[in-house]
């Protein structure tokens, strides 16, 4: 298993079929902390060409793929909830990458919500 440090976390480079449940838990609370902290760092027009972000975009993606079919193969709930918690994790991380991306396409648009609040 080869890994590098990248501001201070260890990315792991394994395939995640060569993981066991609780390691691709484990490395999808890393990456996915990851990818969010690099996307808060970065500036949004950079994702497009950043490769840390896209290689951690990719990896979130394949942990997720590899959970959701484990999910199946948990039958204790502290389990069921471990891999769930890393699924809401990876997808959050994996929505938020996919928003700036698609916002930098211009295939969507920020909008202040505030600005349609009506006061009561």
């Amino acid at each position: 298993m080869s890994s590098c440090i990248i501001a201070g976390y260890t990315i792991t480079k394994t395939a995640p079929s060569n993981l066991s449940v609780e390691e691709a838990i484990s490395d999808s609370k890393k990456v996915s902390s990851f990818l969010l902290q690099t996307l808060a760092m970065m500036e949004p027009h950079q994702i497009k060409t950043n490769e840390i972000a896209k290689d951690a975009y990719e990896e979130c993606l394949q942990l997720r793929d590899y959970l959701s079919e484990q999910l199946w193969s948990v039958f204790d709930d502290e389990g069921i909830s471990s891999v769930q918690a890393a699924l809401d994790d990876l997808s959050q991380a994996l929505s938020k990458y996919e928003m700036i991306y698609e916002t930098i396409e211009g295939e969507w648009e920020f909008v202040d919500a505030s600005c349609y609040v009506s006061a009561c």
